[in-house]
């Protein structure tokens, strides 16, 4: 059985619904990177854009010149650990590429073809993530008359699209979407049956962590903790093969037992 990894979230945002900070600057998201390294991450994912429910949109220069610095220095400082971008923008992912980017994470829902043909000109790697609309409308597009099989639908055609731009199956990962144009009840329908995604034959990564779907009693996203470790254990169960998490050290104590779990006679 092969491992699932662990993804680092490294928001270098001001906005960021979790922890986007207007004092972000490269020592701080640096620190944050070595503290993610120590904790087991096997992957980092950086960001210069938030997608949350409501996110405004950045232009591309100015996120290239939020995520590059970070990207260049940590893939001089941890040249063993493969970095993700999170960007739907053409522009900032051919440049994040070139600095040594191996994986595009896009969550815009309907990757440029363009986007596939850049991806696998680098022979890298792209999420394709479930979604609808845009940040500022996905919420009200939760109408759905077969949750699960219109997302297995929506990503199969874009597993063949990539394909059609000379992407292999190694190369694309899916990501079902979680609190993206979703209600709390269809969240947990998806959690409690990702397993039936697996038939598409590719990996998938879920992204659960602190998602407000999770909240308890008007929990804000520092007092989720709790429940995301709970939710990505499930996660697990149900054939996640990459967790992109905030809490990486914890996560990766879920994991190990996990993986021990599984190993166990």
């Amino acid at each position: 059985m092969t491992k699932p990894l662990l993804m680092g979230i490294v928001n270098a945002t001001p906005d960021s619904f979790y922890d986007g900070n207007p004092q972000n600057n490269l020592q701080t998201l640096l620190a944050k990177c070595k503290d993610y390294a120590e904790g087991g991450a096997d992957i980092f994912d950086i960001g210069g854009e938030s997608t949350r429910p409501g996110g405004t949109p950045v232009p591309a220069e100015e996120e290239k010149s939020r995520v590059l610095p970070l990207i260049r220095a940590v893939r001089q400082a941890w040249p063993q650990i493969p970095v993700s971008l999170d960007t739907v923008k053409i522009p900032v992912a051919e440049e994040g590429l070139k600095a040594g980017v191996s994986i595009i994470n896009d969550v815009s829902g309907t990757p440029d073809t363009e986007m596939f043909k850049l991806v696998q000109r680098f022979n890298a790697q792209i999420v394709v993530m479930h979604t609808r609309g845009t940040p500022q409308t996905m919420q009200t597009l939760t109408d759905y008359k077969d949750l699960l099989g219109e997302i297995k639908e929506f990503l199969a055609q874009k597993i063949a699209q990539a394909q059609s731009c000379g992407l292999t199956k190694e190369q694309i990962i899916i990501d079902p979407g979680f609190g993206f144009a979703k209600t709390r009840g269809q969240n947990y329908e998806l959690l409690k049956h990702l397993d039936v995604f697996k038939t598409l034959g590719v990996r998938m990564l879920i992204g659960l962590s602190r998602k407000t779907f999770l909240s308890q009693k008007r929990e804000g996203a520092p007092k989720r903790k709790a429940q995301t470790l709970a939710a990505n254990l499930v996660a697990l169960q149900h054939g996640a093969d990459i967790l992109r998490v905030h809490d990486v050290k914890e996560t990766r104590k879920i994991m190990n037992f996990y993986q021990e779990l599984q190993e166990a006679k």
